[in-house]
């Protein structure tokens, strides 16, 4: 495991989307350390009394806050083009502008496709395709006019192959990173890379439904022997992404690719170390 040190974000700005819980919370967390301002965006409040899960927009501001950083929280549905658009008018209105952006947000109904009514594909583009656009046409013409910036899309391992049940997220990923490989070639002096998850990730949605649902689905038919690995740890990869130079762009790169390129390996999930926040 190569030694990993964050860039130098003083002065920047980040938004990071889906952040209220897992891997986007652990983003939003370790950019702060590395001095980015942050805008926290998820569906869900503080004042939500039906959250399935702990964790909140003004939750995870307030811990980027306490990490001597600024930051608001954005309650946002990106299935909606109206709130999509409130994080760039909320963004520009408190920040004026964006530097890195980070698409990881994202929309599944899982289940064979001819049992997926087709009105759920339809909002599982909007959320995995669409809404990034929109972000990036609120932000990028910013980020050109400065001359640099990060756009950081999140994808899976799903996208590589077909699985029974996960159609429509493997589709809409794979758009996902065809849309932003063509962006690349479209702009010049920001760096649009893509993450593929492709490893099981101990996220708090995870480890509830591994606390309390069959292994097959825990573990998406494969083996329970199938190790897990920490939010945190995937986080560290995203901040090697944004930490490289402008000229490092139009990648999409899963976690051996990475740490053949010489970035932060990932870490085990130790279930026996974990809080044990899930409800009961």
């Amino acid at each position: 495991m190569a030694d990993h040190v964050g860039p130098d974000l003083s002065g920047r700005v980040s938004v990071v989307t889906g952040a209220t819980r897992g891997i986007g919370r652990q983003i939003a967390l370790q950019l702060a350390t590395c001095g980015s301002d942050l805008v926290v965006v998820g569906r869900t409040s503080r004042a939500d009394d039906d959250r399935p899960l702990p964790g909140s927009v003004e939750e995870t501001a307030d811990e980027v806050r306490a990490l001597g950083v600024n930051a608001i929280g954005v309650q946002a549905n990106l299935a909606d083009e109206s709130q999509t658009d409130e994080i760039v008018r909320r963004t520009l209105d408190e920040f004026g502008r964006c530097d890195v952006l980070v698409n990881n947000a994202a929309y599944t109904s899982n289940g064979p496709i001819l049992e997926v009514p087709w009105h759920r594909w339809g909002r599982a583009f909007r959320v995995n395709v669409v809404a990034p656009h929109q972000l990036c046409h609120g932000f990028v013409p910013g980020m050109l006019e400065r001359g640099g910036g990060s756009v950081i899309n999140i994808s899976t391992g799903a996208s590589q192959r077909p699985l029974v049940g996960l159609g429509m997220y493997s589709a809409s990923k794979i758009a996902l990173e065809r849309w932003a490989e063509c962006l690349d070639l479209e702009t010049t002096g920001i760096a649009v890379n893509t993450l593929r998850v492709n490893r099981l990730v101990a996220t708090e949605g995870w480890q509830h439904i591994a606390a309390t649902q069959p292994a097959e689905v825990a573990y998406g038919g494969g083996s329970p022997d199938t190790v897990a690995v920490t939010a945190e740890s995937v986080a560290a990869v995203v901040l090697w992404i944004a930490g490289r130079p402008p000229s490092w762009s139009g990648h999409t790169v899963d976690f051996e690719d990475v740490v053949r390129l010489g970035g932060p390996d990932l870490v085990a999930f130790d279930p026996t170390a974990a809080e044990t926040d899930a409800p009961t």
